[in-house]
């Protein structure tokens, strides 16, 4: 049984990074790409009951639902179509680290367990990782042509 355990074991070793690090950017850039698709018609235009929601449900202290809503339905399009570009991945993935800490401390605090975690968990990745060699960031970044 040990035997087979190792060769498992080596198998997963062998799993590119890469494909790795594509699939955590597509599986995390959807999560925030369909709240965004939510919060708008079409891709830019802001539905009306979307600045209800930051102001009736939401309540974020600061900022006005009137700023707060347009401003979270924008960088739920962008930070997640940067991220499956792999592009400027880890400022992407930091900014929706951000946007999950906001979520998680001041709309719904006891989702931590069941999504917050999950969601930071693979934004971390990316944070630490970077967007891998199948990743736009390979040419801007490095400079690598």
């Amino acid at each position: 049984m040990l035997t087979l355990i190792r060769k498992a074991d080596r198998l997963f070793t062998h799993i590119p990074e890469a494909l790795l690090l594509l699939f955590v950017r597509i599986v995390v850039s959807h999560v925030f790409w369909a709240s965004g698709q939510t919060k708008t018609e079409g891709l830019w235009h802001l539905r009306p009951e979307t600045i209800d929601l930051f102001r009736d449900e939401y309540k974020l202290p600061l900022i006005s639902p009137e700023l707060a809503a347009p401003l979270a339905a924008a960088a739920e399009h962008i930070l997640p179509l940067l991220l499956v570009l792999g592009l400027f991945s880890r400022f992407a993935a930091l900014g929706l680290a951000f946007m999950t800490l906001v979520i998680q401390f001041l709309v719904y605090p006891d989702a931590w367990w069941t999504q917050h975690s999950l969601w930071l968990a693979l934004l971390l990745v990316i944070m630490v990782r970077g967007g891998g060699a199948l990743a736009l960031d390979r040419f801007v970044m490095n400079g690598k042509k």
